[in-house]
Parts: C-alpha cells; structure tokens; sequence
C-alpha cells in the first residue's frame, strides 16, 4: 500500500508518527501525492517536506510539473514549502526555484484564482526575495497581476497583498 493511502483516516498525530518512520522509503510520486491528502496533519507534512528536500534537485521538475498543472490546489502549500527548504539549502537551485514559483502564479492567474487561492505562491516568492537578499524583478509582473486581482475582490487578505507590493518595489500604486 503507498503512502498516501496509509496516511488516510490516521489522526494528525498517527499520521506524523507514520509519516517519520516511512516517508524515507516511499517514493517520489508517494511523498508528493501524500502532500494533497485533506486532512494531511502538521508533523505529517514536515516530516514529508523534510523528506523530499532530502532528494535535491530531483524534486523540482515533478514539483514545478505539479504547481503549473494545478497551482490552487491543496497540495500548493506543501509543495511550496519544499520548495523554500531546497532554496535555503541548494543556493544553485535557486533561479529553477524562483522560475517554478513564477512559472506557477502565472498559471494561477490565467486560469483565474482568486489571491486566497494563488497567495502560497506570491509569500513564497517574497521568502525566496528576502532569503536571497535581493530584489525579484522577474517577479514584478506576476506581483503586478496580483495586487490587480485584489483589487477586484472585496476582502484580500492583506498579508498576501503585501507581500505582493514587496515583490512588485513597493511603488506607488502597488497596494490595494
């Protein structure tokens, strides 16, 4: 039986105690299915994203494949934490990284999420600008396309639109 369903119908708790003890054997494909699991308990997700990360860079392509296809989903999160892990750990890594969270908040938006359901994307690309210590200017026209979204709905979450303004250089025009 893989991973994912294992974890299904455990309590957060037996789900992180049986994500620690198996996550290192499970696959590629298991860990990131496991990451849409709804419930998917905290240490269960930790203990996956840690795994993951453990891989390197052979989990950014099937990430980044994951994100475009679907960048609203559940596992968004998840996947983008993995993400951030490989960042602070594989300085190499970090243009593809950067790339594939563009890559998929640009998806999110032609395919019409809303900013709740495109914000891991935009406050994962503003980590990936302050862990680097530098501006994202390939990110500007994504972070531009957010705070236009927001602007349409009556309630953004105001984190999300700020973390927006930053990646877009907070100019003039750049809240909501």
């Amino acid at each position: 039986m893989r991973l994912p369903e294992r974890l299904t119908g455990l309590s957060a708790d037996d789900q992180g105690a049986f994500a620690r003890r198996n996550a290192e054997k499970a696959s590629l494909e298991e860990l990131l299915d496991a990451l849409g699991l709804e419930p998917l308990g905290e240490w269960a997700l930790l203990h996956i994203v840690h795994e993951l990360v453990q891989r390197g860079r052979e989990i950014l392509e099937p990430i980044e494949a994951r994100l475009v296809a679907r960048p609203a989903r559940k596992a968004a999160y998840g996947l983008c934490e993995a993400l951030i892990e490989l960042f602070q750990e594989t300085p190499e890594a970090q243009p593809e990284i950067i790339r594939a969270l563009i890559r998929a908040g640009e998806e999110a938006v032609r395919a019409g999420a809303s900013t709740s359901e495109a914000k891991t994307l935009i406050v994962h690309l503003a980590d990936c600008a302050r862990l680097s210590g530098r501006t994202l200017p390939e990110a500007r026209p994504l972070a531009l396309a957010f705070l236009d979204r927001a602007r349409g709905e009556s309630e953004p979450y105001r984190f999300d639109v700020s973390e927006a303004a930053f990646l877009a250089g907070d100019e003039p025009g750049g809240t909501v």
